[in-house]
């Protein structure tokens, strides 16, 4: 490969991203695409990662297209005198791009403006950086910050809107939970959405009250959050863009090629999102987006056109529902209570069933896609019968039950019956481990994060990283999905190793799985010839390395229709 020496496996490079984007790719994103006579890249090809499909010597892009794929010599004969080549480093392995089938990109990018509370451990750490931000702006200036985990606390207690009070009086303070289905607010910010004691919870949320006196704490569930984060300034669309643009960078240097994003929450946010994405592709930034959009804006998604609308780079995904919340939020909704609650408390579902099931149906009559959110065991009872439905109404069918977490016994089956895309993220298991057998208890986590079962059931999978929620870098997933463990080598051997993926599985759900459920395979998520000319060159080959080892394999390079996005230094 004609660029500088990479590091050695598992080092690290002072600064590994190259912030110069060649010239060719400003003209790939405008159309016009690599030189005719292709790109021919040689070393170690695995066209469709855990399929049955031999590994290739070469590869040949030209046009924004897989065109040949076969041995050294075959590929050169095929691509001509002309084209370029490019020999990868002997220990390098091409893969098809990364597709992360389930992210939600502007989030992330609207996160690195906020306070970064990932590593929080206390509630005197909270406020401390709450104060610190609030010293650094004028009063009434909106105050956000995103990743508090009160399971991780010492000790583990919910924060309240006093404590924020106390930190910045004079600010409105909304700060959201890791899992982004609950968050606390201080007075300021209750007050600005016209929030006060008796005001009622909304379909679907609940402002927390405390149950002796009956005042508000501060704790927002679900739609809650919704009413008081409608109340602060919105960003203006250069501040969003810059964002987006460094989370595509970020993107394109973890080797992802296309995503799955739900970035359309309210009506009226479908134009500027598709103008985001189409100014960040002007600007050198490509990234292939099936665009999710909720159903509160459903009407600009009819007005826009069916699932697969659009064009190879920007394309109408699915209408997102949520069944339910989070398990570390507690507003999961499961059959049974929680293991650690008072013995009542069994989560929140976000809609009644039979409105669930409706607006499902309704979805799909018109030409959708549907995905629901459902971590749950409660929750995907209920988005199964949502399904069934909406079976026969139209729409491209193949729906997708998003993050199916907390499983019971016969969910495998049913979903496999129910012809569904189970849409997974491994790199959740690594983070719960911390509370999840409390919150479960021992029978339920036999069925948790149960991924070999859907494989073994013939649930067809799709992998994501569901960012901001999570870290971005697929590897982590895919480390996730084969350790079964902290990614720290806790618990040794796993925990419930039964359940683990192989190296070749998990890479698959993250490529061909990914795009199988976002209604483009032959086009995402391979490297066989018509599919797009998206690829990674990872610098270890997966299949033979620690399985420890595999979110620290180096991202050399990654293509995006033929043309380089992200090389190494």
């Amino acid at each position: 490969m004609a660029t500088p020496a990479s590091p050695p496996h598992g080092s690290a490079a002072p600064d590994p991203m190259d912030d110069s984007v060649p010239t060719s790719v400003a003209a790939a994103c405008g159309g016009d695409g690599p030189p005719a006579a292709g790109l021919v890249l040689v070393g170690r090809i695995v066209p469709v990662p855990g399929a049955p499909v031999a590994p290739a010597q070469a590869v040949l892009f030209r046009d924004g297209r897989v065109a040949a794929l076969g041995s050294e010599a075959a590929v050169r004969d095929a691509a001509g005198p002309g084209a370029e080549v490019e020999v990868l480093p002997r220990e390098a392995v091409l893969l098809p791009g990364f597709v992360d089938g389930h992210c939600h990109l502007l989030w992330c990018a609207a996160a690195a403006a906020q306070l970064d509370l990932r590593d929080v451990d206390s509630l005197d750490e909270l406020a401390r950086r709450v104060a610190r931000r609030a010293a650094e702006l004028p009063p009434g200036t909106w105050i956000e910050g995103y990743g508090w985990d009160q399971s991780r606390f010492d000790p583990p207690t919910w924060p309240g809107r006093a404590l924020l009070d106390r930190a910045a009086p004079e600010h409105p303070v909304l700060l959201r939970r890791v899992c982004r289905h609950v968050a606390v607010a201080n007075g300021a910010a209750l007050a600005a959405a016209g929030v006060h004691q008796e005001t009622p919870d909304p379909p679907g949320g609940r402002f927390v009250r405390d149950p002796e006196t009956g005042e508000l704490t501060g704790l927002l569930e679900e739609t809650a959050i919704d009413r008081v984060a409608s109340a602060r300034p919105e960003p203006g669309f250069e501040e969003r863009l810059a964002g987006l643009l460094e989370v595509i960078r970020t993107a394109h240097a973890a080797g992802i090629t296309a995503v799955h994003s739900h970035d359309v929450h309210r009506p009226g946010e479908l134009g500027d999102v598709v103008a985001l994405y189409a100014a960040a592709r002007r600007r050198g930034r490509p990234l292939r987006v099936a665009l999710d959009v909720g159903w509160a804006a459903f009407g600009d998604a009819r007005r826009w056109g069916p699932s697969g609308h659009g064009d190879e780079w920007l394309r109408m995904g699915s209408i997102k529902f949520f069944a339910d919340g989070s398990l570390g939020g507690r507003t999961a909704a499961l059959r049974e209570p929680y293991h650690d609650g008072d013995g009542a408390e069994r989560g929140l579902l976000r809609h009644p069933p039979e409105e669930l099931a409706a607006r499902v149906a309704e979805a799909a009559a018109a030409g959708y896609q549907v995905a629901i959110h459902c971590i749950g065991d409660r929750a995907i009872d209920v988005a199964l019968e949502a399904v069934a439905a909406a079976r026969g109404r139209g729409g491209p069918g193949r729906h997708r039950l998003i993050h199916v977490q907390v499983m019971a016994p016969e969910h495998p089956r049913r979903l496999a019956a129910a012809g569904v895309v189970a849409e997974i993220q491994p790199r959740f298991l690594a983070s719960d481990l911390a509370f999840v057998e409390e919150r479960l208890g021992p029978e339920r986590c036999r069925y948790a994060y149960a991924w070999r079962s859907l494989i073994d059931a013939g649930v067809p999978v799709s992998a994501g990283s569901d960012a901001p929620i999570e870290p971005l870098p697929p590897l982590e997933g895919v480390q996730a999905a084969v350790t079964r463990d902290d990614l720290a080598g806790r618990p040794p051997g796993g925990w419930h190793p039964e359940q683990r993926l192989g190296v070749g599985e998990a890479l698959k759900a993250y490529t061909a799985g990914a795009a199988y459920g976002a209604l483009a395979e032959g086009l995402w998520g391979s490297l066989l010839p018509g599919a797009a000319a998206d690829a990674v060159v990872l610098g270890a080959d997966p299949w033979r390395v620690a399985p420890g080892e595999l979110r620290s394999i180096p991202v050399l390079a990654t293509y995006v229709g033929g043309v380089p996005v992200f090389r190494r230094r």
